[in-house]
């Protein structure tokens, strides 16, 4: 035979858990999302760094090996 309807204050009951159990798995996958959001933002300037230093290094050696073989041509050292 058929099982006993629930009461209805029952059933809102549970419809209330539900909404609760949804908005708290929500606030999780939001706070998920964010936290990868945050975290490619963070290796993009990580890149961004790296980038600008291997410039940098690059520059620098550069210009150092200029003024060694400046030097050198023109006996200095």
């Amino acid at each position: 035979h058929n099982p006993p309807s629930q009461p209805k204050e029952n059933s809102i009951g549970q419809n209330h858990h539900q909404e609760e159990i949804i908005h708290k798995l929500a606030r999780q996958l939001r706070n998920i999302g964010d936290s990868i959001d945050h975290r490619m933002v963070q290796e993009d300037f990580q890149q961004e760094d790296r980038a600008i230093l291997a410039h940098f290094v690059l520059v620098f050696f550069g210009g150092v090996h200029m003024l060694l073989r400046f030097l050198w041509n023109n006996h200095v050292m």
